[in-house]
């Protein structure tokens, strides 16, 4: 999906709480072996001791519009988004969101797609501010913490440690001021036999947490693999990165080998998985430089998207015209690829 040269992420924020778990204690108590550690490439994971997943969010909220400058009434839309519990049941955390940030009358929804929900709400984001030109903007939030007893962030999934977070993005029509990035596409390929995987081996439940009392992922999947093989999944997975990729990269206006094109940010999975999935694709299309973000926070559900926008603009810097691409993917599974880049306003605002 093409987005034209006006549409603008004005900033994007994450925010962790302060305590961590480290790998070393999760090895200590049995819950990893010394190769699911290196396996995993996760030091630590930050670990929300009161904080709910929705209260994270609205966290991420308010630093986003301080940091923008904005004042909630600037916002027409809150699109909420999460994996995990919000902490009540039968309730409605984007409607918390928008009240926790002050934009009360926002219209405020959820948007579930996995753990690529965060793209999927950036990608929606974006389709309303083309439908209403009276919107105004809009606030992308992400929220999950994976706590006990429901859920173990170290074993609850192969090759997965689950991090708390809350992340936010203000998305809005280009104009006055500075923006962090210019969103130029956003191409999603999506191949829905594999929700199975998530559920093999399970019927359906009339409750949560009815099979096993608590989220366990990897017995269904241990049960899908040794019925249909690895190699179906990881042939399709690598046919739909390249999709995205390449479908993203040609809405954008852009060849592969374009020099722009300075990284492409691949999302907080274990390393073995980003090595055996993503790696090989990557290598054969692209010159950009790879990064990976979450050795020190581990996989954020849905705010893995968010979060890699916000490190990149803080820690791997590009100059006004770069280039970059954020991949992102969700189970049951979708993937995706934005393409964003450094507006050429930087350069005049900075006296380049």
């Amino acid at each position: 999906m093409k987005f034209g040269n006006d549409l603008r992420i004005k900033t994007v924020t994450s925010w962790f709480p302060p305590d961590r778990e480290n790998v070393e204690d999760a090895v200590a108590a049995g819950k990893l072996t010394d190769s699911d550690a290196e396996r995993l490439g996760v030091s630590r994971l930050p670990v929300s001791a009161t904080l709910s997943a929705p209260e994270m969010a609205a966290e991420a909220g308010r630093a986003a519009l301080s940091r923008a400058g904005w004042s909630p009434s600037d916002l027409g839309l809150v699109l909420h988004t999460w994996i995990y519990h919000q902490g009540h049941d039968m309730w409605s955390p984007p409607h918390y969101v928008a009240n926790a940030v002050g934009a009360g009358h926002a219209t405020p929804y959820g948007v579930q797609q996995g753990c690529n929900a965060g793209a999927l709400a950036l990608q929606l984001a974006a389709m309303h501010l083309a439908a209403d030109a009276g919107l105004g903007g809009v606030l992308v939030t992400t929220g999950d913490r994976f706590c006990p007893p429901g859920m173990d962030r170290w074993t609850s999934d192969y090759g997965l440690g689950f991090g708390d977070a809350g992340t936010a993005a203000l998305v809005h029509r280009g104009g006055v001021g500075s923006d962090d990035y210019a969103l130029l596409s956003l191409a999603t390929a999506t191949d829905a036999q594999f929700e199975l995987m998530m559920r093999h081996g399970n019927d359906f439940s009339p409750a949560p947490m009815w099979h096993d009392g608590f989220i366990d992922l990897r017995t269904p999947k241990k049960s899908y693999l040794a019925e249909y093989g690895k190699e179906k999944f990881a042939n399709v997975a690598g046919l739909n990165i390249r999709k995205v990729i390449t479908d993203s990269l040609h809405d954008a206006g852009l060849e592969l080998d374009d020099p722009r094109i300075r990284y492409i940010v691949l999302p907080r999975l274990g390393a073995s998985l980003l090595d055996d999935i993503y790696g090989p694709v990557i290598g054969e299309l692209l010159k950009a430089e790879p990064l990976r973000f979450g050795s020190a926070t581990g996989h954020l559900g849905c705010g893995d998207f968010l979060a890699n926008l916000a490190d990149m603009r803080d820690r791997a810097p590009l100059q006004p015209g770069d280039v970059a691409l954020v991949v992102s993917g969700g189970a049951a599974w979708t993937w995706a690829c934005a393409v964003v880049q450094i507006p050429r306003e930087h350069a005049s605002a900075e006296g380049v």
